[in-house]
């Protein structure tokens, strides 16, 4: 009993100190207001450092991953089951902020101001978005966390070509694993510094926003954070039971707090990434699968980006008179915002694409993008706890979806646990 009572103990004794350095955080913020700002410099460099080993992680998680596979068709499978559950989870979550909306209706009374905003970036045709989306011109831009799709696109390219060399590519291969535990290492040895990272980037936000928060959009923010409570525990614990019963549903929620934290937070899906993918570890999810759903779903997973696009749809249609009437109408709103939420990035504030897509799709005036910048904003750091957890229990649906209904018990993760007997 001693011994159980020490491994719960040790079990949640990280998420413990996070939460309170995060509460500390949030107590300094609201105190000094924006005088917290001198904090920013810890939290932004803690956070810049973690951005760093973004790229690499990603490349040499994905690549090692997807080139110790063998099996190209496998690798086929996996995506195709990955994109298929991104789509599905997505449109569920815009479903139900329909009939979260229908029945809480959305605020009228937003002071939109006189002056017009032009949208330039909304002249862009939907062609010219997904090629700029996916691909990048050049190999510089390739490596950088402003193309993280397109750096995805090519690393499963590179790891598939690996994996069709055969015995030719083993040694490339093992080099590629060797180097993706050296990043994992280097993340882990990082997040010892996450309490005194967040406390310093958590009091800095609230500094500047916090009193604000229930000053501007209220009815906005009362519908969506619930709401997005709700889904993030009935949708994604619903998820979790499909994948591994009550067991999933259990450790899903136990090893999933700290990832979360982060996420609200830092409001960036990229900084709880590694956190995601050591959850995906913890939960038995084989590494080969989390490397590749994880980094994906970093930016095309966004369940709380579609239920925020469809609160804002909704409000926009209301505020400029153009109603949703017919199940087209919504049918369209949804792929919209399915559409939409794929383009939003993981960098915190990234959504502008999303916002002008809206904008362009449904014919709004320009006075709408100000209205959306708010919204999107103040929804941002629900958005990012939902799309972020969201990516891990889409990780434990593939893994059923490979290895079965009993996957979870069968010690699928061989890598983790042979790095853990290491460590």
């Amino acid at each position: 009993m001693a011994a159980q009572t020490t491994k719960i103990k040790s079990s949640y004794r990280e998420p413990i100190i996070l939460i309170a350095f995060v509460i500390l955080g949030a107590i300094i913020g609201l105190v000094l207001g924006e005088k917290a700002a001198f904090l920013y410099p810890v939290g932004q460099i803690w956070l810049n450092m973690l951005f760093v080993l973004l790229v690499p992680l990603i490349f040499f998680s994905i690549s090692s991953s997807i080139a110790n596979i063998g099996d190209t068709s496998r690798v086929g499978k996996m995506l195709g089951l990955t994109i298929g559950i991104f789509i599905a989870t997505a449109g569920l979550a815009g479903i139900y902020m329909f009939i979260v909306t229908g029945i809480f209706g959305v605020d009228t009374s937003v002071q939109m101001g006189n002056a017009e905003t032009a949208i330039e970036t909304a002249a862009a045709s939907v062609g010219d978005q997904i090629v700029s989306t996916f691909t990048v011109g050049d190999f510089s831009e390739v490596i950088s966390r402003n193309h993280i799709l397109a750096l995805i696109v090519f690393t499963i390219f590179f790891g598939i070509t690996i994996s069709t060399l055969g015995e030719k590519g083993r040694a490339v291969a093992s080099w590629l694993n060797d180097m993706s535990l050296v990043f994992y290492k280097m993340v882990a040895l990082l997040m010892k510094l996450a309490p005194i990272g967040l406390m310093a980037y958590f009091a800095n936000l609230t500094g500047i926003y916090g009193p604000d928060l229930l000053k501007s959009y209220g009815r906005g923010l009362l519908i969506y954070y619930p709401a997005a409570i709700l889904y993030f525990f009935v949708f994604l614990g619903l998820y979790a039971f499909i994948a591994a019963g009550s067991w999933g549903v259990k450790n899903f929620f136990k090893n999933i707090l700290t990832p979360a934290l982060t996420a609200l937070g830092t409001r960036s899906s990229a900084a709880s990434l590694p956190l995601q993918m050591d959850a995906c570890d913890k939960l038995g999810v084989p590494r080969d699968v989390s490397s590749v759903v994880v980094p994906v779903g970093a930016t095309c997973h966004m369940d709380g980006a579609c239920i925020a696009t469809i609160y804002e749809i909704v409000l926009c249609c209301t505020l400029f008179g153009h109603p949703l009437n017919s199940i087209g109408d919504y049918v369209f709103a949804l792929v919209i915002a399915v559409c939409g939420s794929v383009a939003v990035s993981s960098v915190p504030g990234g959504g502008a694409a999303m916002e002008t897509m809206i904008i362009s799709s449904f014919g709004f005036p320009s006075i709408a993008l100000p209205v959306l910048m708010m919204m999107t904003q103040l929804f941002d750091a629900g958005c990012t706890l939902i799309n972020s957890c969201g990516d891990t229990v889409a990780s434990m649906l593939v893994t059923r979806a490979l290895y079965g209904k009993d996957w979870y018990k069968k010690g699928l993760n061989h890598e983790h646990d042979k790095a853990e007997s290491h460590s």
